[in-house]
This record gives structure tokens, sequence and C-alpha cells, in this order.
């Protein structure tokens, strides 16, 4: 699965499911809403996100709560199909590093 994919799959989980309940045992949270939390990043950093996000063709706040999610997913602990699909998406995200670096 690519990167792309991955991150308009949380998107589109995201959206569907943000007025549903957390499941139980959720600490520190309130049951059926979302939590923002603001993060201060260098304006450089926060372009370079924009720049991402555009290239994907997703929001912004869509493109970081997937990094986030994928972060908490594997802390987690995964799966061995878990770690290949992750190891096939940052092979797929190498790739596109690599025509980036070509071109330029």
């Amino acid at each position: 699965m690519s990167a792309e994919r991955d991150v308009l799959a949380v998107q589109e989980e995201s959206e569907a499911t943000h007025d549903q309940p957390l499941p139980e045992g959720t600490k520190g949270v309130r049951r059926g809403r979302s939590i923002v939390q603001s993060v201060r990043l260098h304006e450089d950093n926060f372009a370079e996100i924009e720049r991402l996000a555009d290239e994907a063709g997703v929001p912004v706040s869509a493109l970081i709560r997937g990094w986030i999610l994928e972060g908490l997913n594997a802390e987690r602990g995964t799966s061995l199909r878990d770690a290949i699909d992750h190891l096939a998406s940052e092979a797929e995200r190498l790739r596109r590093l690599a025509a980036r670096t070509d071109v330029a």
C-alpha cells in the first residue's frame, strides 16, 4: 500500500468516524469527541508538510493525523504482515525521493 493510499484511508476513516465514541478504557479524553492538540513547528518544516500534503492531494491535518496514527500503531506492536506493508510503503516513499533528486 502506498503512502498516499495510507493517508487517504486514514483521512476517510477519520472523517467517517469523527463523531463516534472512543473505545472503552481510553484515558484522559472525553467520549465521543475529538481532541485538538497544538504542535509548534518551525515554518520551514510546516512549509514542507504543506508541500507533501499538496502532492498527496490531502489536507495538511489529514497528513499529520496519518503520521501520528502510524507512529501510534508502530508503538503498539505489529504483525509480520504489518511490517511488510510498512516496508513496502517506505520503499515507495524512497522511490519518490529518488525521483525528485534525479530531476533536481
